[in-house]
């Protein structure tokens, strides 16, 4: 998505864009501690590499976790990243969502998490390990000394286990990335954690390209500049808000 920003202002300089972004800790285990068949959870220790938990997730089927591990490295290749897999990896990696959370007190949880990544999927540097978070955090210009002292504390551990279960049992996420970007100027509110507006929210689903953002973009700026959102062939990729359609009084918007 960064590369699709960076594209959209060279593109459209007299404009601007911007995004105020939320996130929401995640995981496919839901908040169930003990986790699910080869799904290892909370309770287990740090001994799964990324590679090791992708055939769990892809039901035990090594053929298609090695598909996928290819689409994944192709696509991350694309967006200038080198994934490896044989970094240990955790489903409910609880302390370094509850350390995301909090460096968004500083305005710093967009840099922090690009600095964890890096040291996750590049480098083999397990983000559930404190002390990859800890040089993350001081590579953005985090107070390490008070990143300590927050993680030695339990702060924010029941908002991230409260996340794990609210996601997927009541939003009903079973899938991720999720984007869902409002545009209140038009009415165009919604998602799964946002009350519906007049309009749909963009839905994106999944780890899309440059090129798929930058036309959401596009897309975007033509309904900001219409005043409202147009519901046509170039809108179509990107409604897919079942949370609208499915509140109380609402409906999907036709073409």
């Amino acid at each position: 998505m960064l590369h699709a920003i960076e594209r959209f202002h060279a593109t459209y300089p007299d404009v601007i864009l911007e995004l105020n972004v939320s996130r929401h800790p995640y995981s496919f285990l839901g908040d169930q501690r003990s986790g699910t068949g080869s799904m290892a959870g909370y309770d287990a220790p740090l001994t799964q590499t990324w590679h090791d938990a992708l055939l769990g997730y892809m039901g035990n089927n090594p053929v298609a976790r090695d598909q996928a591990e290819r689409a994944m490295a192709v696509q991350g290749a694309s967006a200038g990243l080198n994934l490896d897999f044989g970094v240990l990896a955790q489903w409910q990696p609880v302390e370094s969502q509850r350390l995301l959370l909090w460096a968004g007190r500083f305005g710093l949880q967009e840099e922090f998490m690009s600095a964890l990544n890096k040291r996750h999927f590049e480098q083999r540097q397990s983000a559930s390990a404190r002390s990859t978070l800890l040089d993350a955090a001081r590579e953005v210009g985090l107070d390490v000394a008070a990143a300590v002292a927050f993680l030695d504390s339990r702060e924010l551990e029941d908002v991230v286990w409260k996340s794990y279960g609210q996601t997927i049992y009541e939003k009903k996420i079973h899938s991720i990335p999720l984007f869902a970007l409002s545009v209140p100027s038009i009415g165009a509110v919604g998602g799964p954690f946002r009350p519906p507006g007049k309009h749909e929210a963009y839905v994106v689903r999944g780890s899309m390209d440059e090129e798929y953002f930058f036309k959401l973009f596009q897309v975007i700026l033509r309904d900001h500049q219409a005043g409202e959102r147009i519901y046509d062939e170039r809108s179509q990729p990107y409604r897919l808000d079942e949370w609208r359609s499915s509140a109380p009084g609402r409906g999907t918007c036709s073409t």
